[in-house]
């Protein structure tokens, strides 16, 4: 126990300062926060480019942590305050409630999360992985901040707290603003924004085990949607560039959150484009997003895993009838394929083609999307009523300045639901498109027309404590009636396989493990393909891995 908490405390420490390099305004809560937000992103973009150089150890990642240390000593009266001292205890505190006993994300984890993070500890970047594990071509940008944790301090137990980093600074973040709201008795639409995503996080979003990559990209994208909220009192809102990276890093977690991209531009005016050209930053977010794409097309041959139209064919490690045969099978079963009675003997792509899959998907994903939702908007819709009914002055309330930005906000969550009902429609996939919309949608009705009494400041204060409790019981809970209770580490478990589980493979120059089960971690690289056509060859110091 004490070593989880020990390792919580330091990773804020070290991760934070990371994030001054981005965001170093005064120390505040908000602020470091933010820092540490950001900081994961500075620690994810150093793993990914060290990666295409020299494998992601215990010796290179050690020595990253010089940089951290370096700041904080230029930066003492921020990082050797009263208020980071707290900010630390309030992260940490959140980071082992969430991680102690807890299992991973199942079976993701152990299928690709844990064996690629392995890959990244243990060796370079390697052309044509995928071909070990197609699930290796979409990986995400979560996977390089896990694999810095192993370390000199941490070593391989450091790679279970990352997801839960994340997830402690967005509440951090979201709950700073909310008690300064509560101080000052102001009650607005961005108050109450944050305030209905923080009902959701106790709600849904307090087990760590069911994270996985999914939970930090929509944590981040709720956070998003904060920043840009809070830029509405400008008239004219400037481009941010931290806006543009932290748009692009959700997309590097998840895919199907591209449309995060399009956020940081929607309140420009067309002269304000041409000053993003002249941020730094921008193109150190470019510099990023090619990164990543570079990597892409070195471990699969598509600059965007399985769209095969975005592969390079001439590639020797390209595997074009494995990808699109991935993406047809990726978008079928997003869309209840398993559940089909395929009586008709019918093909994945008719299935999915002409809403051949609605019945069936309305049948398994939407009951149990409906299960989520139903309970949410009800919470939801009875504050909403109370405010209206209860809280309200007579008072007319301007609201011009907010309005149309708040029905764009709430159009384009409409629009990116859709498409995403269109395409990939499972919740995990991109449910904070539509719980972004609900919170929006009934922060605006409730902040329409009419300013709010200054005694829902006791309601507000009741309901923040009431979730709060929630979140701390639920997890404190499991601490003591754990979900394996043959696994007695405080850290969740990640190896899986005996040595007799997995049989040695050698290429020419490149051995790989195969197991007879999901692979985990300690067994790098590993797959659970058995019998795959490949062979290898060097370029170079790479290892170069080719279907035949």
């Amino acid at each position: 126990m004490f070593e989880l908490i020990f390792f919580s405390i330091l990773s804020v420490i070290i991760v934070t300062p990371f994030g001054f390099i981005l965001f170093n305004q005064s120390n505040n809560t908000i602020n470091l926060s933010n820092q540490l937000i950001y900081g994961t992103i500075i620690i994810s973009f150093i793993a990914l480019l060290i990666n295409f150089f020299f494998p992601l150890n215990s010796s290179s990642n050690t020595l990253i942590l010089i940089l951290p240390l370096f700041i904080l000593l230029k930066n003492l009266k921020i990082y050797f305050s009263l208020n980071f001292l707290r900010f630390v205890a309030f992260n940490s505190l959140i980071i082992f409630l969430l991680v102690a006993k807890s299992n991973i994300y199942r079976p993701d984890a152990i299928l690709y999360h844990l064996p690629y993070t392995d890959i990244l500890n243990n060796e370079k970047i390697i052309f044509g992985l995928s071909n070990l594990h197609f699930r290796f071509a979409h990986i995400s940008i979560i996977q390089y901040f896990s694999a810095f944790f192993n370390n000199f301090i941490f070593g391989s137990k450091g790679i279970v707290l990352s997801i839960a980093i994340i997830a402690s600074a967005t509440i951090i973040n979201f709950l700073s603003h909310a008690i300064n709201y509560f101080k000052l008795k102001k009650f607005n639409f961005h108050s109450f924004y944050i305030f209905f995503i923080l009902i959701f996080i106790s709600y849904k979003m307090n087990r760590y085990g069911e994270y996985g990559n999914d939970a930090p990209t929509h944590f981040l994208f709720f956070f998003l949607i904060s920043e840009i909220i809070q830029s509405f009192d400008n008239k004219n809102i400037k481009f941010n560039s931290n806006k543009l990276l932290l748009a692009i890093f959700i997309i590097l977690n998840k895919i199907t959150m591209a449309f995060a991209i399009f956020l940081p531009f929607i309140f420009l005016k067309k002269e304000q484009f041409l000053d993003i050209y002249k941020k730094p930053k921008f193109y150190f977010s470019i510099l990023f997003l090619a990164l990543w794409l570079l990597k892409n097309i070195i471990v699969s041959g598509c600059v965007i895993y399985p769209v095969s139209q975005l592969c390079f064919k001439d590639l020797e490690w390209t595997n074009i009838n494995l990808t699109k045969k991935v993406s047809q099978e990726n978008e079928a079963w997003t869309k209840a394929w398993p559940e089909f009675k395929n009586t008709n003997n019918i093909s994945q792509v008719e299935y999915s083609s002409k809403f051949r899959w609605i019945k069936t998907w309305g049948n398994s994903h939407l009951k149990k999307i409906m299960k989520i939702l139903v309970p949410y908007i009800m919470v939801l819709f009875a504050i909403y009523l109370l405010v209206n009914f209860r809280h309200k002055n007579k008072k007319v309330l301007n609201l011009n300045i907010y309005h149309k930005k708040i029905i764009t906000l709430l159009f384009l969550m409409i629009a990116f639901s859709i498409i995403w009902f269109l395409k990939v429609p499972v919740y995990r996939y991109g449910y904070s498109y539509f719980i972004s919309f609900f919170s929006l949608l009934f922060a605006y009705l409730c902040t329409f027309n009419h300013p709010l009494r200054e005694n829902f400041s006791k309601f507000f204060k009741f309901c923040l404590i009431f979730f709060s409790i929630i979140f701390v019981l639920k997890n404190t809970v499991k601490i003591f009636n754990p979900e394996d209770v043959n696994f007695n580490s405080f850290f969740p478990k990640i190896i899986f396989l005996e040595k007799l589980d997995v049989k040695k493979i050698q290429l020419n120059s490149f051995i790989y493990n195969e197991s007879n089960n999901m692979c985990g971690y300690n067994y790098s690289p590993c797959t659970h393909y058995q019998k795959l056509k490949l062979k290898s060859k060097k370029y170079f110091s790479y290892n170069v891995i080719i279907p035949y």
